[in-house]
């Protein structure tokens, strides 16, 4: 029987004949199987289907029809046999996960289910390519990072010493649908959490806010203030913002912007930052950001920040 959920965090499953969560590899399932969406199941699907983030049995609600009778769109959930495995997607939003052990955290690395990130790449490597089209995805420009001390053990007071990464959020982009249900250890932070409970979208931000963190923002027009612009000159990317925000700019320079893809005809497109926001005029936005610390997502994970 399916414990009705009240949330649909749970964009996709992982699809694989004959694999079972009690003898099944993660890894295989994760390299092998199909992502399904709620709107691509079928019935004969039933007992092959596997949560992203526990990898247990899932089933779709309601199992016959793309929509509940209120117009609702159905969505998966986790079956009550199941109910011992821990998993925070059944609950609207997760604090963070701990763990008991080193060991557990490190596997958790090796098993690519947790990344320690140490800080984002500043500058642009060198023979970088710049993306060519609106499904391109950018290589990964992952570095080893120092082995971190992260305060991850469940026992307060006690951290781990583990190896982190010098990533960029062109890097998280990548393999967007994967990385959405691992678990990210960003700087400053005192929990792991999974990419899809960090990333806050900006038309939920109605004030400045000084510390740091990942949003994502639905792109309405970019443009400068001056034809034929230098490298330098800044570029103004507008955001979908609140309703009592009068508007939401990306402001970064007009070379680095091009390069990640952001002109003047982008639009309904996705853009991730990690950085502060702060006020422009009478409205807000994020400036300032170097290289790694921004990325637009590739179309084809769209799906998964549509709401």
């Amino acid at each position: 029987m399916a414990k009705y959920e009240p949330n649909q965090r749970i964009k996709f499953a992982y699809k694989l004949e004959g694999w079972s969560y009690e003898s099944g590899s993660q890894s295989e399932l994760k390299r092998t199987g199909e992502k399904v969406l709620p709107s691509e199941y079928t019935r004969d699907m039933e007992g092959k289907i596997f949560c992203p983030g526990c990898f247990t049995n899932l089933v779709r609600v309601p199992k016959g029809t793309d929509y509940f009778s209120n117009g609702r769109d159905a969505y998966f959930a986790h079956l009550r046999t199941y109910k011992h495995v821990k998993c925070d997607l059944r609950v609207k939003r997760s604090e963070g996960k701990k763990f008991d052990t080193y060991e557990e955290a490190q596997k958790a690395i090796d098993d690519e289910n947790l990344v320690i990130v140490s800080g984002f790449l500043q500058e642009k490597p060198q023979g970088q390519r710049d993306p060519a089209g609106v499904y391109d995805e950018t290589p990964v420009e992952d570095m080893n990072g120092p082995v971190s001390k992260v305060p991850i053990a469940r026992h307060s007071g006690e951290s781990f010493s583990l190896p982190s990464k010098i990533t960029t959020v062109a890097g998280i982009c990548r393999n967007f649908d994967e990385n959405l249900y691992k678990h990210y250890f960003l700087p400053g932070r005192q929990h792991a959490v999974r990419l899809i409970d960090l990333l806050k979208d900006v038309r939920e931000v109605t004030q400045k806010d000084s510390a740091p963190r990942l949003y994502f923002g639905k792109i309405i027009r970019s443009y400068t203030p001056i034809n034929d612009p230098a490298y330098h000159n800044t570029r103004m990317t507008e955001l979908a913002s609140a309703p009592s925000v009068k508007d939401f700019y990306l402001k970064e320079e007009h070379g680095i912007s091009s390069s990640k893809g952001i002109n003047d005809k982008t639009q309904e497109r996705y853009v991730l930052m990690w950085g502060k926001v702060g006020t422009n005029g009478i409205g807000l936005c994020i400036e300032g950001l170097s290289w790694g610390e921004f990325a637009l997502l590739p179309a084809q994970y769209d799906y998964l920040l549509e709401t």
